[in-house]
Formats: structure tokens, C-alpha cells, sequence
């Protein structure tokens, strides 16, 4: 008995039970591994969301492939975006549709140049996109064929194809197809209806007799950039080209035609903004962009015009027959551009397009002037202005009698004449002219002669 006592003691000596340290470095190592555990499922979970995500997504490319593929109309696979949602999450479905023709590369509408092969086939590419922990996509591709010959032998396809300034297909633009009026060959009247410009701005005509076409375009609100061969440099609302089909072959009528932008052309002193000035019976406005010019225009009357992302540059007058009234075309010794030149227009949050013209003072010298009139006239030697190649007048009325007026005029060298208003009729001013010539002030960019004016931009605004 005692020595099962005394083994007893011993035991109770030997149970001294865990340290805090060891009790700690237990905690870890569990801890440890249960993060490995959680982690894992985690990634579990998230590789089979992916995976569950990523079937959905090819599912709903195939399924817009096949509903093109089953399509009776081609012409009504286009381009678009929707936006399903599947399981709660939201899926992003872009579709990108582009005829092929036998020859050439894929476009649009089917044919870029003047003329191409037969429409082939459509390529049909699918993207679809979701976001869950990050942003992913899967991308499909397919070529679908017509179920039958586009366009029947021996005849042809007019393909009309209408551009935004972005880019993009102008939707639902009228389309009108008739033999050109010039030289229609073998053309023949389109019996059948022309649809509108679809999603990418295209529309077709099939089974055309081959022979020449005027294609005109018309959507209320758009005009065109001017390129368009039927109004070639006049930016119009209802541009027209000509096309020549030939048998088995598609021909293109490409416009770029956008939602027009109104702008009112101004005149307007660049070195004295708000001084006000008498203006001739007669003002205009040309507007340009890069090298081409278009007007010119009245000012103060709202006019449309392409939109144009980089503006116009606004000049007084005519510059294609009157090279003095761009300050651009003045230049330095050195041969640079010289101020003031207008930034692209119109300006931020109006429709004003302001041409930089040049106001000075004139005093009438006669005692019943109330008129005055400015010819353009041959620049001096020297004097740094280019001139004009064809003479240009103005005609002021109802200035101050016998007193002064500040006035308005394109840069260049005048002859000013005063006189008096004897009679207006129809719209036509006679005004009998004084022999003495009317004073004016110089100042700077302003230097006159006892003939003459020269109005001069090479100083800074």
C-alpha cells in the first residue's frame, strides 16, 4: 500500500502541465494551417466561380453566333453591344459584323474602294466580358455565309455606307437610288424599297442593272464635309455621289455625314473686342479647316456645318480670291505666321465664329456724307501684304453726317471713298461721292496715306 502511495507522489511530480510557450507555438502551427485550409477552398471556390463564369460567357458568344448563322437576312446582322445577366452576375456581349466581299478586305458595309468583288461571307466576332474579383473576357470568332447568291449573275450591288466624325455608322439615313442623270448607261430603275442606313451606317441595293447612279443621302439635322463628289467643296444636307456598277460586281457609295453643328459667323477686332464699329451693307465669313475653305457666309445668320472635332478657323472676306484678309498669309522677315490668327472654332460653350477684321476711325469730309466705300486696290512695294487677285468693295451707309465712325474692314490696302445716300431702290444704294477723301486716324496695324489704307495684322493681339 505504501508503495503504490509513493508511486502516486511521483507521478503528480512528474504532471506539470504545458508552458505558455508551448501553448503559443501550438496556436501557430494551427493557425497556420488552418489559413493553407482556408485558403485553399477559397481558391477553390473562386477557380470554379471563374470557370462557371467563363462557360456562361462562351455560351452567350455561341448563341450570338448561331442566331447570326440562322439569320434569313444577313444584311440584319450587324454591329452590337448587350448587357445579360446570368447568376446575378452581369455579362457585357459585343458584337462586331463586317462583310467580306470575294475581293478585297473585310469593311463594314463590304466594300471600301469604288468597286470590289461579290459580298462573300460575314465575319461575325464575339466578345464577351464580366466582371467579378477582376475584369476577364473570351473572344469567338465565325465566318457565315449567305444562303444563297447575294446579288443575282450579271448584275450588281450598290452599297452605300454613311460615317459619323467618330467613326461610327450614321443610323437611319434615307437612301435614294436613281440612273444618273448624266450618263446612265445601261442603268435601270430600283423597283425595290432601299432600306436606311443600318447600326454601321450601311445600306444596300442588290440585283442593279449595271450602268451609272446618283446616290443621294438625307436625314434631317445632318449635312456632309464636302467630299462627297456631287456637292464636292459645299458641305450640304443632302450630299449625292455617282457610281458606276458593273456585272458581278459591288460598287461603293461612301459618305461621311454627321449631325450638323450651327455656328454664327462674326466679325471681330482681335485687339479691341469690345469696341463697337459700323459694318458694310454686305459682310461674309469663310470658315477653314486645315486647307479647305468653306463659304463664305453672312454673318450674324445661324449656319450649319460638318462638326467637325478640331474646329475652323474663321477669315473676313474671300480668301481664295483674296489672299490679304487671312493674317496668315502675312508673314515676317523671317517668313513665320504672324498674329492675330483665330484658334479653331467655335468658341467653348457658344456658337460664335469670330474673323479677325481690323476697326479704325474715319472722319467724312464732306458736309451731307453719310456713305462710304472701300475697293481693295494694289499694295504698296514692301508693304509685306499679299494682295488681292480679284478687287473686293464695301459699302458703308448711315454713318454720321459730316462727323467720324469707327468701321470695320478685312485686312488689306483700301481706297476709301465718302459720299451721300441719294436713293435706295429695290435693295440698290446710289450714292454720289465726294471728291474729298475721308480722314482716317492711324494708330497701330493702321497706316494711312492720302489715297490709301493699309491695315496691317503683324502685331501681337
Amino acid at each position: 500500500m505504501l508503495r503504490i502511495t509513493t508511486l502516486l507522489d511521483r507521478a503528480r511530480e512528474r504532471d506539470e502541465g504545458l508552458s505558455i510557450v508551448e501553448v503559443l507555438v501550438a496556436m501557430t502551427v494551427f493557425a497556420m494551417i488552418a489559413a493553407g485550409v482556408a485558403m485553399g477552398i477559397a481558391s477553390s471556390l473562386y477557380l470554379a466561380h471563374s470557370s462557371r463564369s467563363r462557360e456562361v460567357a462562351i455560351n452567350l458568344a455561341q448563341d450570338a453566333v448561331d442566331s447570326a448563322r440562322t439569320s434569313t437576312n444577313l444584311f440584319s446582322v450587324v454591329d452590337g453591344t448587350t448587357t445579360p445577366t446570368v447568376g446575378g452576375l452581369r455579362y457585357t456581349v459585343k458584337q462586331v459584323a463586317r462583310w467580306v466581299p470575294s475581293s478585297g478586305s473585310a469593311n463594314a458595309c463590304g466594300a471600301a474602294g469604288a468597286n470590289g468583288g461579290p459580298l462573300a461571307y460575314k465575319r461575325i466576332s464575339l466578345t464577351v466580358s464580366w466582371s467579378s474579383a477582376s475584369t476577364q473576357s473570351v473572344s469567338m470568332n465565325s465566318l457565315v455565309a449567305p444562303t444563297s447568291s447575294v446579288t443575282a449573275a450579271n448584275l450588281g450591288t450598290i452599297i452605300v455606307s454613311a460615317s459619323l466624325v467618330s467613326g461610327s455608322g450614321n443610323a437611319g439615313a434615307a437612301v435614294s437610288i436613281t440612273p444618273a442623270v448624266t450618263s446612265p448607261g445601261g442603268a435601270g430603275a430600283i423597283t425595290a424599297t432601299i432600306p436606311k442606313t443600318d447600326a454601321n451606317g450601311c445600306s444596300y441595293a442588290l440585283n442593279v442593272k449595271p450602268g451609272r447612279y446618283d446616290v443621294r443621302l438625307s436625314e434631317p439635322g445632318n449635312i456632309d464635309d464636302g467630299t462627297s463628289s456631287g456637292s464636292l467643296g459645299a458641305q450640304t444636307a443632302t450630299p449625292s455621289t455617282t457610281v458606276t456598277v458593273q456585272a458581278n460586281q459591288t460598287s461603293a457609295a461612301n459618305f461621311n455625314y454627321d449631325q450638323a453643328l450651327t455656328v454664327v459667323p462674326q466679325w471681330s477686332d482681335p485687339n479691341a473686342s469690345a469696341r463697337p464699329f459700323a459694318t458694310p451693307t454686305s459682310t461674309a465669313v469663310s470658315l477653314r479647316r486645315k486647307s479647305a475653305d468653306y463659304g463664305p457666309y453672312p454673318t450674324g445668320v445661324a449656319t450649319q456645318v460638318f462638326p467637325y472635332t478640331d474646329g475652323y478657323k474663321a477669315v473676313a472676306g474671300t480668301p481664295a480670291s483674296c489672299l490679304s484678309v487671312d493674317p496668315e498669309n502675312w508673314t515676317t522677315t523671317s517668313g513665320t505666321a504672324v498674329a492675330p490668327r483665330n484658334a479653331p472654332q467655335p468658341e467653348a460653350g457658344t456658337n460664335a465664329v469670330k474673323a479677325p477684321v481690323q476697326t479704325f476711325a474715319v472722319k467724312l469730309n464732306g458736309k451731307q456724307d453719310n456713305s462710304l466705300r472701300a475697293v481693295s486696290v494694289a499694295p504698296d512695294a514692301g508693304s509685306g501684304d499679299p494682295g488681292c487677285a480679284t478687287t473686293t468693295t464695301y459699302t458703308f451707309t448711315n454713318l454720321p453726317t459730316n462727323g467720324n465712325a469707327i468701321i470695320a474692314l478685312p485686312y488689306g490696302t483700301w481706297s476709301l471713298q465718302s459720299g451721300t445716300v441719294v436713293s435706295v431702290l429695290s435693295g440698290l444704294v446710289t450714292i454720289t461721292f465726294s471728291s474729298t477723301p475721308p480722314t482716317v486716324t492711324t494708330a497701330p496695324g493702321v497706316t494711312a496715306t492720302a489715297s490709301k489704307v493699309l491695315l496691317d495684322p503683324r502685331r501681337a493681339p
